[in-house]
């Protein structure tokens, strides 16, 4: 399992002159003065963002009376970003403002504060003006749970296994594939099955599987292909709805959703280590003092600061990140399945993979009373805020419109072998012949969106955008929907294309775009 790399929020500060510099003379005393500070919409104007904006951000404005000693900077924080500017020189200024935007997986309450001339450098008489801090909560959704920022997407996963020609017969191989369905941020289209597939639930989580079997058959290289289309979504929540969900409410779930509460094989969550890591994590009585979504958000950050991301991890489940203190992707979403599994949420690993070509990533699903699975993403938290002090990407994930999940779940229990989570197609084979080796590919691609535009006199234009930055765009004519024949064809590299037909005064022309593979 691997995750992707995580990278430090991008910081940016603007210099933006709100007035003409008006000289004050004859004063030779220097006083940096904040007359207005706070958070801003990104069109710099002051107001609240949205959860689900793309960044948040803070603006200040100041005057600078007299002449700094030395130049001076100023420092700007948004929860856990802290940011300084290089050093300014700013004389007799009036109405300069700057803008410091943070992108922030976070749905508040979000601190924030200002300080010019942190280091004290510039010789300013009066330090108490040059600091304002505050807090502020990004305004939710309507809606207990939003989906938003739609894309579809098509792709496949196959894998190779490899066996020596000549070195025998297997006596029966068994290939079984996670089978991607509708859940939390993430609505399955179509699946085609990997040839000679037979779809079976499995045990002890009625999860879908493909099998693959085979009888009697000489070693030999072994292929199997599962394609699929699907609408991705990012997600955000309204905490104050969840906040009202109740321990009592729990109780009451049907065996629809307790089975998500039993302990497996990589989940362990009645382990005395798992009991100890929860007991230390919340409150004695959070039960009393605690809503169900506020524990879940507790436990998410006791993960993000108890691990540390590590690849290849020393082990996978939840036991053994937990004493190891390290883990990859799947460590994170194991620790945290089997936390909330401890408490009696529903939790579960998902595991997929993003855009692109095998780049596999695993997260956590869990679920809440009146609504369905909610998403968190320990791992790429604990990137965000490595304390643990923010639940970043917990309930609101704002990149899981370019991750797909194709299994749910560590358990999968057949009659001839355990298996336990399928991000990649799994295997169990008997016989003489010699293994040689084993590979998975994926690949994921956005299908584009194709939108007319107004062409000149006598054309008809179009444009293709959240285009695949892989194989081929093929545009489409018909006069009847039935019949389609192209028109042309492009290379995929991610870029808009355009695209501009003339109109042949004939039969109505209709157009769509084919991506491939």
């Amino acid at each position: 399992m691997r995750a992707l790399s995580i990278k430090a929020a991008s910081l940016r500060w603007l210099l933006m002159l709100g007035a003409m510099a008006l000289p004050l003379c004859g004063q030779a005393a220097c006083d940096i003065q904040i007359t207005s500070a706070g958070p801003c919409l990104l069109d710099s104007t002051y107001g609240i963002p949205h959860v689900g904006d793309n960044a948040y951000a803070i603006k200040a404005v100041i005057n600078v009376i007299g002449t700094p000693t030395h130049p001076f900077r100023f420092k700007m924080t948004l929860a856990n970003n802290t940011n300084f500017s290089d050093y300014i020189n700013l004389s007799n200024w009036y109405g300069a403002w700057w803008w410091y935007v943070v992108p922030m997986a976070l749905d508040g309450p979000i601190p924030w504060s200002v300080t010019f001339d942190p280091d004290g450098v510039s010789g300013d008489t009066n330090p108490a003006n040059n600091t304002e801090s505050g807090t502020f909560n990004p305004i939710p959704p309507t809606n207990a749970v939003e989906l938003y920022s739609p894309r579809l997407f098509h792709g496949y996963e196959y894998y190779t296994l490899a066996f020596q020609p000549g070195s025998g017969n297997l006596n029966n191989l068994w290939v079984v594939f996670g089978i991607p369905t509708s859940h939390g941020a993430q609505k399955v289209i179509s699946v085609t099955s990997p040839t000679n597939g037979e779809t079976i639930i499995t045990a002890p989580n009625s999860v879908p599987v493909f099998v693959i079997s085979r009888t009697n058959v000489p070693a030999t290289t072994f292929q199997d292909t599962n394609y699929f289309t699907a609408q991705l979504n990012n997600i955000r929540v309204n905490p104050a709805i969840l906040q009202t969900n109740t321990w009592a409410g729990l109780a009451s779930m049907t065996t629809n959703w307790t089975k998500w509460t039993a302990p497996d094989q990589m989940v362990q969550s009645t382990n005395p280590i798992i009991a100890a890591f929860v007991q230390q994590s919340l409150p004695v009585n959070y039960k009393s003092v605690l809503t169900p979504y506020d524990t879940a958000r507790a436990l998410h950050r006791a993960v993000m600061k108890q691990l540390t991301y590590r690849s290849p991890p020393l082990h996978f489940d939840a036991v053994g990140v937990c004493q190891d203190g390290v883990a990859d992707c799947g460590g994170f979403a194991h620790l945290l399945a089997a936390c909330l599994r401890n408490v009696g949420i529903p939790a579960r690993m998902i595991s997929g993979f993003w855009q692109g070509n095998t780049q596999w990533h695993c997260r956590t699903e869990f679920h809440l009373p009146n609504v369905e699975w909610l998403l968190a993403d320990p791992t790429f938290g604990n990137g965000a805020d490595p304390t643990g002090t923010y639940a970043y990407y917990f309930g609101f994930v704002p990149n899981a419109n370019n991750y797909f999940a194709v299994d749910v779940g560590d358990a999968h229990i057949l009659p001839y072998n355990n298996f336990t989570f399928l991000q990649v197609p799994n295997w169990w084979w008997t016989g003489g012949a010699t293994y040689n080796s084993y590979s998975a590919t994926t690949y994921l691609q956005p299908n584009g969106l194709l939108t007319s535009t107004n062409g000149a006199g006598g054309s008809t234009s179009f444009f293709l955008s959240d285009a695949p930055t892989e194989g081929s765009v093929v545009i489409q004519t018909s006069t009847n929907l039935l019949t389609w024949s192209a028109v042309v064809t492009n290379s995929a590299t991610g870029d808009v294309i355009n695209y501009s037909f003339p109109n042949n005064q004939g039969p109505s022309q209709f157009y769509r775009a084919q991506v491939s593979p």
